[in-house]
């Protein structure tokens, strides 16, 4: 099993990307309209979403082989990119949306994972 610090690494970066996504999002919502801040929102949702799932999937190894592990990676990683694609059609196809915006709230969540892996998350 990984230890209970990844976890806890892993929700309080999902927590930042969560906290920077709706501040991008109330920026857009009053300098652009309803549209914009919705667009914000579910870009950042696309993201961070999928992103949490995949991170408790693999968190949950029972077997400290080496190749469980790099197994459930690879399976959390098709697990999420799936998921991930079946969240941008349904948006696309059936929700009114700033694509733009859409996309730059996809990117900030984006590097605000980076970002917060690299300062929250051990490597040893």
């Amino acid at each position: 099993m990984l230890n209970n610090s990844w976890a806890k690494g892993s929700f309080v970066a999902f927590l930042c990307q969560i906290i920077i996504v709706i501040v991008f999002a109330m920026f857009l919502y009053h300098t652009r309209g309803e549209i914009a801040g919705i667009s914000a929102i579910l870009g950042g949702l696309v993201y961070c979403g999928p992103t949490l799932l995949a991170n408790l999937f693999m968190s949950k190894s029972s077997d400290n082989l080496a190749t469980a592990v790099v197994a459930k990676a690879y399976l959390g990683t098709i697990y999420k990119m799936a998921v991930s694609i079946c969240l941008f059609i349904y948006i696309f196809k059936y929700i009114s949306i700033n694509i733009a915006i859409f996309l730059a709230a996809y990117v900030i969540a984006l590097l605000t994972q980076y970002a917060t892996s690299y300062v929250f998350l051990n490597r040893n």
